[in-house]
């Protein structure tokens, strides 16, 4: 059996160089990530070793076969002791520039999510060599930990908590939820402020919920109805602040909402829906950058049939995710989840 050692950057550029150096038959022993350089350990470059091997047998009796295809005897039987095992090599595709296993091709799909572009490389290292590792094809666990481990969670301290985002998220409905939550489960009292004065709708409908919650809510047109407000609701525990939804590429829509609110000892939570492509949604995140964003609200996870985007923006802003709601149902479609269980529903929905 010939073996090669080959470090390089990447599993991929690692894999190629065995093939080439062994040929297409090349069977990967084990893979395992090692610094290179550095003084001391700093500065240390990280990079991929890869030992792969090639059956010095199955080479030798190719060339024969090639050279010999019509012998003029049969070759002497070889003895019990040197027959050789055949070790079964693993079939190699290549989807884009990530070769892959074809035992675990079906995470082809997972590597060119648009979402996870800048975790794909980390992502197709951490299968392939798991999968040499193990020999398993199911690698959904190896995958929940990764994702597990780009999430956080956030727990809420502050007494005011302000909902921000486009139009058409949701906002007014989590809002709602939130406060059935807060006084029905937390025993909180609970006090709501609008500022969505765009829409009489949206004002009818947090004063029906506040109505049957039975909870005072205040309407506030300008910035010193604001304050009024929030003087007015001084007693308590919470106090739950909606703000009207706009077009996110208006320029002026974000001046205007730092212009009718005070964000001073408020947690400002940005609503996102998960039906957005992912690439509005990194739009949405950057266009809300110059407001005190201090967490996330995802909105309409049943409303579509993959979470990828959860991981990306959790990877792109680094901002905690504080709750998920799951349907229109006030106050059941609401989910404070740990990261455990996001990452167990993100894999769950998008590898099933």
């Amino acid at each position: 059996m010939i073996v090669k050692k080959v470090v390089a950057d990447t599993v991929a550029e690692a894999m190629e160089r065995i093939k080439q150096e062994l040929g297409e038959e090349a069977i990967i022993l084990n893979t395992r990530h090692i610094k290179v350089g550095g003084l001391f350990g700093i500065f240390a470059k990280r990079k991929v070793e890869l030992v792969g091997s090639i059956d010095e047998y199955r080479e030798e009796k190719t060339a024969q076969e090639v050279d010999s295809p019509l012998p003029d005897k049969i070759p002497p039987r070889v003895s019990q002791p040197e027959k050789r095992a055949f070790v079964e090599r693993p079939t190699i595709i290549t989807i884009g520039e990530r070769p892959l296993p074809k035992e675990i091709s079906h995470y082809a799909g997972l590597l060119a999510e648009p979402a996870l572009n800048q975790l794909a490389e980390h992502l197709h290292e951490k299968l392939v060599s798991s999968y040499y590792q193990t020999q398993q094809s199911d690698l959904n666990a190896v995958l929940r930990e990764e994702v597990r481990s780009k999430i956080r969670t956030k727990t809420m301290n502050a007494k005011y908590i302000m909902l921000t985002g486009p139009t058409g998220v949701g906002k007014t409905t989590t809002i709602a939820k939130l406060a059935a939550y807060y006084t029905l489960t937390e025993k909180k009292r609970v006090g709501l402020i609008t500022t969505d004065t765009y829409r009489i709708s949206a004002i009818e409908q947090l004063k029906t919920y506040a109505d049957i919650l039975s909870i005072p809510i205040h309407v506030a047109y300008d910035l010193d109805d604001f304050e009024q407000a929030k003087t007015a609701l001084q007693s308590c525990d919470i106090v739950l602040i909606d703000t009207a939804g706009r077009n996110f590429l208006d320029v002026g829509y974000i001046e205007q909402l730092k212009s009718r609110h005070d964000f001073k000892e408020t947690e400002v939570l940005l609503v996102l829906s998960l039906t957005a492509k992912y690439q509005d949604l990194i739009r949405m995140y950057d266009r809300f950058q110059t407001v005190p964003v201090s967490g996330v609200i995802f909105s309409k996870a049943d409303e579509t049939s993959e979470l990828w985007s959860i991981v990306g923006l959790a990877e792109e802003s680094e901002l905690p995710i504080y709750c998920i709601t799951t349907g229109q149902e006030v106050p059941e479609d609401i989910m404070f989840a740990s990261a455990e269980e996001i990452s167990e529903m993100v894999v769950k929905r998008g590898m099933g």
